[in-house]
C-alpha cells in the first residue's frame, strides 16, 4: 500500500429494518443534505467516544416559569403602548 492516502469517500447501507428510526431520518433528505447529517453524526459520535467516561454535560438553564414573566409582560406591553 502506497502510504495512507484516503479519498474521504464513504459508502454506508442503512437497513430500513435494523436502523429504523436513522433510516427514517435520512430518508426524507436530498442526497447532499443526507451526506451532511451523516458527516454531522459522525462528529457527535466522535465528540461522545472522546469523552471521559462518566463527564457529564452541562444542562441547560430551564426558562422562567410563565406566571413569574407576566408582570414584566404586562409593564413592557403597556410601555409599547400595546393593547394585547
Amino acid at each position: 500500500m502506497a502510504g495512507n492516502r484516503w479519498g474521504g469517500r464513504v459508502v454506508v447501507q442503512i437497513g430500513a429494518t435494523t436502523q429504523r428510526e436513522l433510516h427514517a431520518e435520512l430518508a426524507v433528505l436530498p442526497s447532499r443534505a443526507r451526506a451532511e447529517r451523516l458527516r454531522q453524526l459522525a462528529l457527535v459520535g466522535l465528540s461522545c467516544l472522546r469523552r471521559p467516561a462518566g463527564t457529564a454535560v452541562e444542562p441547560v438553564a430551564a426558562p422562567p416559569p410563565a406566571d413569574r414573566l407576566a408582570p414584566r409582560r404586562e409593564r413592557l406591553l403597556q410601555a409599547l403602548g400595546a393593547d394585547w
